[in-house]
């Protein structure tokens, strides 16, 4: 819980501070409790308004919390990629619609 916290805090600062775009690696991530999944929806929450978003490194299907957010429907409701290069990407491709 209280890395969870500190990780919404540090989210919070950042997208407080101005930066709207961000990527968070989680496929490192070997178990992801509610209390994480719940910080990680906050930040969403409050950067979408705003008109930033966050998106999800996921690795592959072999990612430990691959299968929570599978079970849970996560995926519809955070945009995730395979690699850090594909997420960036996701943002520049953004940038030329």
């Amino acid at each position: 819980m209280e890395n969870a916290k500190k990780l919404k805090d540090y989210l919070t600062r950042k997208i407080d501070s101005g930066t709207l775009k961000l990527i968070l690696d989680c496929s490192k991530i070997d178990y992801m409790d509610s209390t994480f999944l719940g910080a990680l929806v906050f930040t969403l929450k409050k950067v979408i308004p705003l008109g930033g978003d966050l998106r999800l490194i996921m690795g592959d299907m072999k990612s430990p919390i691959w299968f929570m957010f599978e079970s849970t429907r996560m995926f519809k409701v955070f945009k995730t990629y395979p690699s850090f290069e594909d997420a960036l990407g996701s943002y520049e491709s953004q940038n030329d619609k």
